[in-house]
């Protein structure tokens, strides 16, 4: 059978218009997929404060304030993408390992929703993925039903490395939080146990360090979103035959696209948020009299404590690694270069005080918790032996902070 050139065009008319709804279709389903990512991101925006300081013979203090954006997307499979990007943390380090300059400007991971395992970490965030999926292993999660409730987790660290306790054990607390502007919100505070790590001494020995980190964050009702965070690490030790101390500040706090901070004022009438965050044993800064890098201890073993310490601490508040990676991840990278930077001297202290809103507690006041001041001074004022129970008694002065 033939068919006329007119029969012929029409057949391929036919055909072409057939093409073409497909392609339609098609480019329809695409550009649907693409706009449900796009619902799907979300972007938080938070602002941290990062305080490092050591006393011994002489004193070490540097501070960090930058803001951070957190990029969520959801993935197939229950996966979540997060990329948090530093807007001007001007502090640069030196890695650990390779002894090259770096930087903290853009980190990237990924967060499994079924297992709560991280993955797809840059290369430097190797060790931190690993710590975090070994406190996977024995987590439990956090529920509406912790709420009101005090209760036990701990985490198996021994294959961490043998400078690492074998294992983090934690106290946890969850209140309920009624807000006006925010709604319902839940504080959940870890106050660990004192841990040991061991470090070599300047001459080779080796000696012990005496560790405790204390932490709270406050999350919405479902555990969604993190709207403040507060932790404080300590670790104190005489392996080189002097008290020396190390201090670790940080606090994290949401703000809006401008960088404007979200205001809490409420919580400074809550009763019950008062006394949970009273035990954090926040303190004012010390006074830099001699400055000085941070000795071999403090700057190795002692900043991995706090890391590994921060990451155990953050995920046991949560029950899980989502939100709480956003602001763990960066604390930790952060860090690892402040204990590389030099130490802020006298001079340039109170130029940054000035700019971060100074006040008795070394600049806390600029993030609405108002210190008391004299808690260091120029030396430490107890042993190794006493350090168990020192966070407890008098030796740092707690007060509840004000909003």
């Amino acid at each position: 059978m033939f068919f006329s050139n007119d029969e012929t065009r029409g057949i391929l008319n036919k055909r072409d218009f057939c093409l073409v709804m497909a392609l339609s279709v098609m480019l329809l389903l695409l550009s649907g997929n693409t706009g449900l990512a796009r619902e799907t991101e979300s972007v938080q925006h938070y602002k941290m404060l990062s305080t490092l300081e050591y006393g011994g013979k002489n004193q070490f203090r540097n501070r960090v304030e930058t803001l951070f954006t957190v990029r969520k997307q959801s993935l197939l499979d229950d996966k979540v993408r997060y990329v948090v990007s530093a807007n001007n943390l001007d502090v640069v380090g030196e890695d650990l390992n390779s002894g090259q300059p770096s930087s903290f400007r853009e980190l990237s991971f990924v967060v499994d929703g079924k297992t709560q395992y991280l993955s797809g970490t840059d290369k430097d965030l190797a060790f931190l993925e690993k710590v975090s999926n070994q406190c996977v292993a024995s987590l439990e999660k956090v529920t509406k039903k912790n709420v009101g409730k005090t209760w036990k987790q701990s985490f198996d660290v021994s294959s961490l490395g043998n400078s690492l306790p074998r294992e983090l054990r934690f106290t946890l607390t969850a209140i309920p939080l009624e807000t006006e502007a925010f709604g319902e919100l839940v504080a959940v505070r870890a106050l660990s146990e004192p841990f040991f790590v061991t470090a070599a001494k300047e001459k080779g020995a080796v000696g012990s360090i005496q560790c405790r980190i204390n932490c709270a964050y406050v999350f919405d009702s479902e555990f969604e979103d993190i709207y403040l965070s507060v932790s404080v690490f300590q670790a104190a030790t005489n392996v080189n035959g002097i008290n020396e101390k190390l201090q670790h500040m940080v606090t994290t706090r949401k703000t809006d696209a401008a960088g404007r901070l979200a205001d809490f004022n409420e919580l400074s009438k809550n009763k019950d948020f008062e006394k949970l965050v009273s035990k954090l044993g926040v303190a004012s800064s010390l006074k830099v009299v001699k400055g000085a890098p941070l000795p071999q201890w403090a700057r190795v073993e002692g900043v991995r404590a706090a890391q590994v310490a921060n990451i155990c601490a953050a995920t046991s508040c949560e029950g899980a690694l989502n939100p709480v990676a956003t602001v763990f991840i960066p604390v930790v990278s952060t860090v690892k270069l402040q204990s590389f930077s030099e130490s802020i001297t006298a001079s340039t202290s109170s130029a940054l005080l000035a700019t971060a809103g100074g006040g008795g507690g070394g600049g806390w006041d600029w993030f609405g918790w108002n210190w008391p001041t004299a808690a260091w001074g120029t030396g430490i004022g107890f042993g190794t032996a006493g350090l168990a129970g020192a966070w407890d008694k008098t030796d740092i002065e707690y007060r509840t902070p004000t909003w």
